[in-house]
Order: C-alpha cells, then structure tokens, then sequence
C-alpha cells in the first residue's frame, strides 16, 4: 500500500486512520464534505491535528463529486469510513440516512472497480439484538436505521467483489472510544462529568456488545487494507464480555448490572480476524479509559 483514500477523514477514526498511514510513509487523500458550522469547526481543528504533511491532500467534497479517476491507482486501498451521524438512528429520516451510508457507497463502488481495494467500516450492530456468541457466520438482523443501511453497504460490495476485479474488506466495528470520540457518545459525557464533578448522566450508547480502543481499531483497518484475504467479512473486538460495562464502571465508580445474568451476555469472536488479519488488540479497557480521560482533561483545560 503506497497510497490510501479515507472518507470522513476528519471523523473520529479518520483523524486517527489518517494520522497512523502518514506515520507508515503512505500518501494519503483524505475526503469529508463538512455539511454544517458544528463539522465545519471541528474539522478545522482537526486539520491543525493532523498538520502540515506532504503526504496529506484534504479534499472537502461529497463523496459522490470526488475525480477519482486523477487519484486512484491500482495499489491504492480506500477505507470508507464516512457515514451519518446525524440522522442513523432516526426512522424518519431513513432515506437521509440511504442517501449518506448506502447511495455514497454505491457511487464509491463504481469509481474504484478495477482500481484498488475498499475497506469497509460496518458494524456489530447488523446482527441486531442477540445474546451469547456472535461471529461472522451469525445472520444479520439490524434493528435500526444505521444497522440496517450498513448492512445495505455491506451487501452492495460483496456483490460487486463477486462479478468483478474489486477486492473488498468487510471490518464489523463495536462501539470505538479513545481521544476525540464523539461528544454524543457515553464515555466522552461520563469523563467529561466526571473531570466537571457533575452529575452522572444517563446515557447508554446505541451497541453496548464489546468496545475497542480507537488505535487497536486503527491497527485492524490497516491490516484489512493489507491483507491477502480479501472479499471477507471480519469482526473487530476485544475478545472479552462486557467490555462497555467495565468502562462504564471504571468511569463512575458505580456497578452497573447491565445483564442480569450470564445468559444473556454477549461475545463477539475475533478468532477470525486474529487468524486471517493476524489482529491482535493490545490496549485494556484501563488504559484506555485513562487515555481519554487524560485527553479529555487537557482539552477541558483549554476551554477554560
């Protein structure tokens, strides 16, 4: 890989995507549209994060009015990663949300057929509500709007993969925290009330399954951006039950029941990633917590 794409490049794990392949020497183009003032400022500031790199090219465009034809080469990996934050929950804005998770990747599909490979950001919650072992021959079932359009993506690149030249990469992603997660998001308001000495509030997020540390996620990306066994689906985790409820409880200090007994737990296997991606998590919940914690403080620091 000499030369990477990465949609919703100032996103969360954009940021640190882009971040990591510059560090391997990999010229990167990084593309997000910004749609409003919130993204607009966010990704500036996340432009001075990244910095000033002759391998990064920023390019703020709608996915679907990228020449990709002047970018692409045959080695180039895309990691398609931008989707709806906004409106992926809501049922009454789901044919918002098709437009920015499935329609963009159909687009995508047409531009990089015959020119690279895409690796595909997806999602646990595809399967829906389940208990006891989850992997990838587990069947789909997504009970909500970013479940379900993700597992339109998914469905739109294997088929592509099957009738033509296009190598895709499939990575199923629990919740990701770590530094710059979403403000939306539990961990990020339990630190942030936390360091504030407010409240607890009560917030859940939309999969509580398993979480991943934003740099082991990195990690899993590249590898699937590397890997010999394409047109597969993988399954990114932590390798260990009840996770989110441990991070849960090591941010407030408070013992959360969230299943009320060992059947009703979830795992999800990364056995098939570990064998084929040879990925391997390394960061505990501890450290990574603290990580996001000590991150969240000094841009707290700043504020005031």
């Amino acid at each position: 890989m000499k030369k990477a794409v990465v949609t919703g490049a100032l996103g969360f794990i954009g940021v640190h995507l882009c971040s990591r392949l510059m560090e391997q020497g990999i010229e990167v183009f990084g593309i997000d549209s910004l749609i409003n003032d919130t993204q607009q400022r966010q990704g500036e500031e996340r432009l001075l994060q990244i910095g000033r790199n002759s391998l990064f090219h920023y390019i703020q465009q709608p996915i679907e009015a990228v020449d990709y034809a002047s970018i692409l080469e045959e080695d180039t990996v895309v990691f398609h990663l931008a989707a709806s934050t906004q409106t992926d929950n809501q049922w009454n804005r789901l044919r918002e949300t098709i437009h920015h998770n499935v329609e963009a990747t159909q687009h995508l599909i047409k531009a990089v057929t015959g020119k690279g490979r895409i690796v595909y950001s997806s999602t646990v919650q595809v399967y829906g509500e389940r208990t006891g072992m989850i992997t990838e021959r587990t069947p789909s079932n997504p009970i909500n709007p970013y479940g379900l359009t993700k597992m339109a993506g998914e469905s739109l690149l294997i088929q592509e993969s099957r009738k033509s030249d296009l190598d895709v990469v499939i990575v199923r992603l629990p919740t990701v925290y770590g530094p710059l997660q979403r403000e939306d998001m539990a961990f990020h308001q339990l630190l942030e009330a936390k360091i504030l000495n407010k409240p607890v509030p009560e917030i859940v997020d939309r999969s509580t399954y398993d979480i991943l540390y934003i740099e082991d996620v990195v990690e899993g990306l590249i590898l699937a951006g590397k890997t010999k066994f394409v047109n597969e689906v993988y399954n990114l985790s932590s390798g260990k039950k009840r996770q989110w409820f441990k991070g849960k409880e090591l941010i407030t200090g408070l013992k959360d029941n969230g299943w009320k007994n060992a059947r009703e737990e979830v795992y999800i296997s990364n056995q098939k990633s570990f064998e084929k991606l040879g990925f391997n998590p390394c960061t505990t919940v501890e450290e990574g917590i603290k990580k996001q914690e000590e991150y969240l403080k000094k841009r707290l620091d700043r504020k005031e």
